[in-house]
């Protein structure tokens, strides 16, 4: 994958982007290890060849524009269903997401802005481009 413009990461709920105002945007996937050293290993560590626990987090900060996100983290449920995170190039992650966190900002002068987290919840789908 080459050079992209940022704003042409997208993340969707349903194919419509999550929310107005997003300016930048982080997935940090994770794969954690599972230690497997003993004495055998001469006092190496050694780890399993398969990951523990597998996530993907999305952060994504930006302008308040609308209650979207408070209206998505303060419902009944905070599981939020089939959100895609959609590369420039057409590769896609897909699955099911924890509102994990929302928090606002604001300073004499400036436009209220926010930062969110999503965390996986579930098997998440990666599927590169065609």
């Amino acid at each position: 994958m080459g050079a992209d413009v940022g704003r042409e990461l997208l993340i969707k709920k349903d194919a419509v982007v999550i929310c107005a105002g997003i300016s930048s945007k982080s997935i940090t996937i994770n794969n954690e290890p599972v230690d497997i050293t003993n004495d055998d290993d001469d006092g190496w560590r050694a780890y399993l060849t398969k990951a523990g626990v597998r996530s993907l987090d999305l952060s994504f900060s930006g302008v308040t524009k609308d209650d979207t996100l408070k209206t998505l983290c303060t419902g009944e449920t905070i599981l939020l269903e089939d959100i895609t995170v959609e590369f420039p190039d057409g590769s896609t992650f897909e699955g099911d997401f924890i509102f994990a966190s929302l928090g606002e900002s604001g300073e004499s002068g400036t436009a209220i802005t926010f930062d969110a987290t999503l965390n996986s919840s579930g098997i998440i789908t990666f599927t590169p481009a065609s």
